[in-house]
């Protein structure tokens, strides 16, 4: 028998208190409809005196209620990271490091895509009697830190924890080292100095329950402001200098005087485990050198920096005098130098409003622009990867060339990347749609709606030739930042020409994802690529994808910029034929080959004729790859891939399928006859002449393209009396 509950409002006891929960339930509770209406439950003002309250109706509601309350029972469980070590190595006679290092990949986060693990550094100053820790852990290592540091101090004898950069999963480190650090009585007050981002985050993640706000009742807060220091005595301080971005805008640098060390938190970062590269860990420093650790420095750079470049050059003028020339270097080279640093400081005044909102302008100043401070450093101590001393000098002129390069690009055409993220995630989906972006060769200028203002992402959309805009779903709905940026873009009519995006994360099911695209497409924008919505965590696919759509969003906005080229009539748009070299360059040929490569549950593929056999011994061959080309993000140092030789006169289906336009992630091999080898996975084409597994172990940067190197470890010819396909080309300015 199935009853209908009628709930009225002369039922105090239920309905009175049913109907804002109710309202509550439809925006925190996105399926709160379809269970009210699976229960038969209705909610009907009082109309007529011969309404009667159901028996039991309290009970069923506090039931339904409940049901709709519910966590979703797919919630997807953290995996546990193995923790291989927690390394404590010596970095100077005051400074020890502790590298937590773990050698699996932590997320399927595109800054991670190198595959070589990572190190989470936290360093200990001990100096005239005063012992000070610089940061703590994520979660997943503090129980390994813990133990290390333990064995190598007692916790009382630690004054001062300075926090240059947190997120709620190093609260755990912290909350653990208090407890630890309290045990038995007889600490010390600890001073913890952190930025004023920071603090907000240390503050409503430990207030949530009883233990935290304990603990903070049991330490001194101080927040960082420009020209805060630690006092080891009256000659040797730590000077913090806030260095904030939109996807860290709590990012201190300390400078250790002493020393003469700068520990630059994620600046100057690199995803990489000593065991990877073949150190014995014996030293925390960059052993050797830029040919061990440059790709993933310039990796790093390019998926956290290069979308922020304009930050990253306000970053680098507040530390301009640590890329002060050598001795040796020549006027010209120091006459270039001090260009680079005049440049760079322009930019910093441009961000001065902004990173005064984040910190406050009188955190930010208390006489005039906090800009070029004096430091002379030895090595460079980050929170990821190995301390830089054999590389100082040339990270430091790379990251000064890269974000030239960025602010150069972004000059000639930029796409505004608008975001707001709860968890991480979805900041995580705007950095690799960001990749995307600045991959193609276009700018980007990144703003975090949760600390920009809505003057500064309208301003931002202006100047931009697109725009992409991601949100979490909060309770059903658009976070109130973003609401707020989204009226304001529609209302400003030079937006609608722009091409755009949306894209975001969600929990349970994802309507603000639904909302941004609706809003946009009802007020006339132009969407240049499908929605992307991530469940949870991204994974391998899911970075694929929203790669893939900075990728056609870049090359949309090309499009637009070519035709505006055109009608201005520019110079740059090349009306005559191809130049005799041009020709002459054309007239180079090579195999016809589809490269198929693949990471976890990601798969991609392209058509390739700068294909050349490099090596004998060992065997090995070299291919270009294009710098926005889907595959170019799976052809990284150590990854496995195939290359499948086409037959003459059975190329035609394999080519007209690889041209194609495809979707981001879409299946590349479909309508083809395919199988797998069995030594790496990757596609075989049944209809090659051949194919070739290989291994990278190399990759040259080489204008537009990539050279990668790799060594041969199979391969099967597949039609013995077939012939290789060949591509000929006239010009040498097109494939």
């Amino acid at each position: 028998m199935h009853t209908t509950y009628t709930v009225s409002s002369h039922l105090p006891g239920c309905a009175a208190q049913f109907l804002p929960r109710r309202a509550g339930l439809r925006s925190h509770v996105p399926n709160i409809s379809s269970l009210l209406r699976d229960h038969s439950v209705f909610i009907r003002p009082f109309s007529t005196s011969k309404a009667r309250p159901v028996r039991g109706c309290c009970q069923r509601l506090a039931s339904v209620l409940a049901a709709a309350s519910a966590p979703p029972k797919d919630l997807p469980k953290e995996d546990k990271i193995k923790v291989d070590e927690v390394q404590v190595t010596p970095v100077t006679q005051h400074v020890t490091a502790f590298r937590a290092i773990c050698t699996q990949r932590l997320k399927f986060e595109i800054e991670y895509g190198l595959k070589r693990g990572t190190t989470d550094n936290c360093y200990l100053i001990q100096e005239d009697d005063m012992v000070v820790l610089i940061d703590v852990p994520d979660q997943a290592f503090t129980d390994d830190f813990m133990s290390a540091l333990e064995r190598f101090i007692s916790l009382k004898e630690i004054q001062h924890l300075v926090v240059t950069h947190l997120t709620p999963k190093h609260v755990t480190s912290i909350k653990t080292f208090l407890n630890k650090r309290n045990a038995g009585g007889d600490a010390s007050q600890l001073q913890i100095t952190l930025s004023n981002p920071a603090r907000q985050v240390l503050m409503s993640t430990m207030e949530k329950d009883k233990e935290g706000a304990q603990l903070l009742e049991s330490v001194k807060i101080v927040t960082a402001k420009s020209g805060t220091t630690v006092a080891f005595s009256e000659n040797s301080k730590l000077k913090l200098i806030p260095v904030p971005t939109p996807r860290w805008p709590d990012l201190l640098c300390v400078y250790h005087k002493t020393d003469r060390l700068l520990f630059s938190s994620n600046m100057f970062s690199a995803h990489v485990a000593p065991s990877v590269v073949n150190t014995s860990g014996e030293s925390a420093a960059d052993v050797g050198g830029w040919d061990m650790y440059g790709q993933d420095w310039r990796h790093y750079y390019d998926c956290m920096l290069a979308p922020v470049a304009k930050q990253a050059a306000g970053g680098l003028d507040k530390l301009a005098d640590i890329i002060s020339p050598a001795a040796e270097d020549t006027p010209v080279q120091q006459a270039a130098l001090n260009s680079l640093q005049r440049g760079l400081k322009g930019v910093q005044a441009a961000l001065e409003d902004r990173q005064g909102k984040l910190f406050g302008q009188e955190a930010m100043s208390s006489g005039g622009r906090m800009t070029a401070i004096p430091l002379t450093v030895n090595a460079l101590c980050p929170s990821h990867g190995p301390v830089v001393q054999a590389s100082l000098t040339e990270l430091l002129r790379s990251y000064q060339k890269w974000t030239v390069e960025q602010i150069e690009h972004a000059k000639k055409g930029s796409v505004a990347v608008l975001y707001a993220s709860a968890y991480g995630n979805t900041a995580g989906m705007a950095q690799a749609i960001s990749r995307g972006i600045t991959k193609a060769g276009i700018g980007v200028e990144t703003l975090n709606l949760e600390v920009d203002s809505v003057d500064d992402a309208l301003e931002a959309v202006k100047r931009a030739k697109g725009f992409i805009i991601g949100s979490p779903t909060l309770g059903g709905h658009l976070p109130t930042q973003v609401q707020t940026a989204l009226g304001a873009i529609v209302r400003a009519p030079a937006a609608r020409e722009l091409p755009c995006g949306v894209f975001g994360s969600f929990g349970w099911s994802g309507e603000a994802v639904d909302e941004l695209e609706n809003r946009l497409k009802d007020a006339g924008f132009n969407m240049a690529f499908k929605p992307v919505r991530v469940k949870f965590k991204p994974s391998a696919k899911d970075v694929q994808v929203c790669e893939e759509s900075g990728v056609d969003l870049a090359q949309a906005v090309q499009r637009v910029m070519r035709v505006q080229e055109r009608q201005a009539g520019s110079s740059q748009v090349k009306t005559g034929g191809a130049s005799s070299v041009e020709q002459a360059v054309g007239r180079l040929v090579g195999a016809l080959c589809v490269v198929t490569g693949k990471d976890e549950d990601a798969e991609s593929a392209m058509l390739a004729s700068w294909v050349s056999q490099a090596s004998f011994d060992p065997p090995g061959l070299s291919i270009a790859v294009k710098k926005d080309r889907a595959v170019e993000t799976m052809l990284v140092v150590g990854n496995k891939f195939n290359v499948n030789v086409l037959a003459q006169g059975k190329e035609k289906a394999a080519v007209k399928q690889m041209l194609k336009p495809f979707k981001p992630a879409q299946d590349r091999f479909e309508g083809l006859d395919t199988d797998r080898s069995e030594d790496n996975g990757c596609v075989v084409l049944k209809d090659a002449a051949s194919y070739v597994s290989c291994t990278i172990k190399d990759r040259l940067e080489a204008g537009d393209h990539w050279i990668v190197y790799a060594t041969v470890d199979g391969g099967k010819v597949l039609a013995e009396t077939d012939f290789t396909a060949v591509h000929h080309r006239k010009i040498g300015t097109t494939y």
